[in-house]
């Protein structure tokens, strides 16, 4: 049977790889969100004008729009990984991001509904089927990250004890 030690670092090792993941996915959002805005351009800036300018306007509108969703959702990334890191390592963190964890993975779920319809186009089963792992695998982080928490929590609660 495994010690309490080995089994801390297990888990402190468990969070510091999820940590490292979140960061990861964050930023791979945020490419997937640039590389989807240029190659759908044309349905992101597709609205009437009047003018040059109200267009110009309008495009300026959505870029920063998109600038500002980037921003919150890599914020929200690292403020969860960097913390999860530093927790993992015994270092000071804020806790908050165990809670922001439990949310975003709560969401995620059930964001995993949607799948069932983008299912019935067959044409993009593809591109489907890629985001829907990509999707697990954020999910399957994200849950390492709330369980080696909860575990880390108990097993330094229990050798302080003894």
């Amino acid at each position: 049977m495994m010690s309490d030690k080995a089994k801390l670092r297990r888990y402190e090792d468990d969070l510091n790889v999820s940590g490292t993941g979140i960061v990861i996915m964050g930023a791979w959002s945020i490419v997937k969100l640039i590389m989807d805005l240029f190659l759908e351009s044309k349905e992101y800036f597709a609205f009437e004008a009047d003018s040059k300018f109200e267009y110009a306007f309008g495009v300026t509108f959505v870029l920063i729009f998109v600038a500002i969703i980037s921003l919150i959702v890599i914020k929200i990334h690292l403020y969860i990984g960097l913390n999860a890191i530093k927790a993992s390592k015994g270092r000071e963190h804020k806790k908050g991001y165990f809670a922001g964890s439990v949310i975003i993975l709560i969401i995620m779920v059930l964001c995993l509904l949607f799948y069932i319809e983008k299912f019935q186009d067959i044409d993009n089963i593809d591109t489907t089927i890629s985001a829907l792992l990509v999707d697990l695998t954020t999910i399957y982080i994200l849950a390492v990250v709330v369980i080696s928490t909860v575990k880390i929590k108990k097993l330094r609660k229990k050798m302080l004890q003894e």
